[in-house]
Formats: structure tokens, sequence, C-alpha cells
């Protein structure tokens, strides 16, 4: 019985000597529906879109509205973006096999009709650099949210993000999620929820 116990407390005080990161969990939601923004993000935005929290379908649940103004302009676009120290953590499973997954619903157009066409985006992240720098990933991914009531689901791999950015082995963190619109915008979208993983 001693043995047993000795052996509980041992593994207790190991675990408890871990740094967090090695506990973290493998899927870190940006955005979810019953929580909102994780601690220390923020949403922003360039060239007329609009991104507010509001309520969503199902009770007790959110979404991220991105609306159009009508100034917006070719290229606009939406951030997701995380305060200092609040980014993910570049893991090497995050370089090798991360993945960033957004579930959009269809929005309203600027005249605050539902969006009757479709509207291409292009996605990517940025990163801070151990010494705190920003770094732009490349707008390498491009999706098409549809009209459709159930909505799409669009995913791009951190790899895809990091490939062609000055000094990816000094990226330690990801620090935004950034989306923008291919030419002019047609319309708003909804994000149900994003999330970035390790598979």
């Amino acid at each position: 019985m001693k043995t047993r116990l000795h052996s509980i407390l041992m593994s207790a005080a190991l675990l408890a000597l871990l740094p967090l990161g090695a506990m973290a969990q493998s899927t870190f939601s940006v955005f979810a529906p019953k929580t909102g923004l994780a601690d220390g993000w923020k949403t922003g935005a360039w060239s007329g879109p609009v991104a507010n929290e509001i309520q969503g379908a199902d009770k007790g649940t959110t979404i991220l509205e991105i609306s159009l103004k009508g100034d917006a302009q070719p290229f606009a676009g939406v951030i997701l973006s995380a305060n200092a120290g609040s980014g993910v953590d570049l893991t090497d499973k995050l370089r090798q096999t991360g993945v960033v997954v957004i579930n959009f619903k269809p929005g309203k157009n600027a005249q605050g009709e539902a969006a009757a066409v479709s509207q291409p985006l292009q996605l990517a992240l940025s990163f801070l650099t151990k010494d705190g720098e920003t770094v732009h990933g490349g707008f390498n991914t491009q999706a098409v949210i549809t009209t459709a009531a159930t909505g799409t689901s669009v995913s791009f791999t951190v790899p895809a993000s990091i490939k062609g950015a000055k000094a990816p082995e000094q990226l330690a963190s990801i620090s935004m999620v950034r989306l923008q619109y291919v030419g002019a915008p047609e319309a708003g979208f909804n994000i149900v929820d994003c999330t970035i993983k390790s598979e």
C-alpha cells in the first residue's frame, strides 16, 4: 500500500513540474459558440468589414458576424488576433501536422439582405518570433463561402502557412488568423467556430 501511495505522490509531483505546454490540449479554440473568443484574443478588420460577436441560433451561443458597409474595398479583410502572450505555441507537432478549421454560415450583403452569391476568401496565419516580431504567412489557401444554409467548413494547414515565411525556425507562436476577400466583397459571412489543432 505504501509503495502504491508513494508512486501516486511521485507521479503527481512530476506532473506539477512539467511545463503547462506539455499538458496542453491538442486543440485550441480561437472562437467557439459557447465560450466566444479565447482569452486574450480579439477581432479586427480593414477596408470596410465590421466584426461583431452576436447571439447565435441556439440559446446560450454566439457567432462572429462579419458585415459589410457600403464602402468596403477590394481585398478587405478580417483578423482574429492574440494579445502578446496569448498566442498558440508553435510546437513541433503543429509545425508538422497543424490544421486550422473554420466553420462558416452565409451572411448578408451591404443592404442587409441574405447573401445571394458565394463569397471567395483567402486565408493565412501570422506568427510572433522568439524576439516578438510579427511575421505574416502568405495567403496560400483559398475557399468559397457558399450560400447553403448548412454552412461551409474550411481547413488549411499550419505548414502551408509557414511555407515561404522569413526565418521559419524563429517562429514561436501563432498570433493571428487572417481572412481576406478575393477582389471586391459581395457579402458578409458568419464564423461559427475556429480551431487550431494538431492531427
